[in-house]
């Protein structure tokens, strides 16, 4: 039923539900499971203009701060799926937002589910008026949507 699994994941406790949610799914239907974060999801939130005294961007280690937050939930995602005795494919994407590489991912690789958190890592202005990746993904994918709490 579920070949293609897709799991958007950020260091929230929904994420970690949302990864637990499709090892289960895959270990019943066999599925694989692509697990990713998106890095540009939080430099959205940050203004590149911002220079510190020493002439060196405070944008630039924001930005590498979120990359290496990136790399430590793909890592804690792996370590996840290899205790549970599961396979997972991870990407640590760089230049697409979340909701936009998830709708592009299930139209080019024929996912067949998405699993997403609830609540992610949003601030509330930016979930107020643009709305959160679920939103987005549950009006837009051209697939199933699970929305784990």
């Amino acid at each position: 039923m579920y070949d293609k699994i897709l799991v958007g994941m950020d260091d929230s406790e929904d994420a970690v539900r949302a990864a637990e949610r499709a090892i289960e799914i895959q270990k019943k239907f066999n599925s694989k499971v692509i697990a990713f974060h998106s890095v540009l999801h939080h430099l959205s939130e940050i203004s590149p203009g911002y220079m510190n005294s020493g002439g060196s961007s405070i944008s630039l280690t924001i930005h590498q701060d979120y990359v290496n937050r990136g790399r430590r939930i793909i890592k804690e995602t792996e370590e996840l799926f290899k205790e549970n005795n599961a396979e997972v494919e991870t990407r640590l994407v760089f230049d697409i937002p979340p909701e936009d590489y998830i709708e592009k991912t299930v139209d080019e690789e024929d996912i067949d589910l998405v699993i997403l958190g609830c609540q992610g890592q949003h601030n509330k202005l930016k979930r107020t008026f643009v709305g959160t990746v679920p939103d987005k993904v549950l009006n837009d994918a051209n697939c199933d949507v699970l929305v784990i709490r």
